[in-house]
C-alpha cells in the first residue's frame, strides 16, 4: 500500500511590486516599491523560519529551505519525507 501524500509545511512567497527602469544608466534594474519576502512554517514541528526579505536574499533562501530544514526537523521521521 503507498503512504497518502500529507502537507507537512508551507513556503510562502510574496514576489513583491517592482517596475524595471527602462533608460538610463540603471536600465535593467528592478525599482521595489515593495521588496520581495518569503518565511517557510513547518507543520510537523511547528518551527517557523524568520521572514527573508529582498530579491537575491529570497532566490536563495527558496533553492534551500525545504531540504535544509527536513534534515533538522524533529517532528517528521527521515523516512517520512519527501
Amino acid at each position: 500500500m503507498t503512504a497518502r501524500p500529507r502537507v507537512v509545511g508551507g513556503l510562502f512567497i510574496d514576489a513583491g511590486e517592482g517596475r524595471e527602469i527602462k533608460a538610463g544608466p540603471r536600465a535593467g534594474e528592478i525599482r521595489w516599491a515593495r521588496p520581495p519576502r518569503a518565511r517557510y512554517e513547518c507543520l510537523a514541528c511547528r518551527w517557523a523560519s524568520e521572514t527573508v526579505t529582498g530579491a537575491e536574499p529570497v532566490k536563495a533562501f527558496v533553492s534551500h529551505i525545504r531540504t535544509t530544514h527536513r534534515n533538522t526537523c524533529t517532528g517528521t521521521p527521515q523516512a517520512d519525507a519527501a
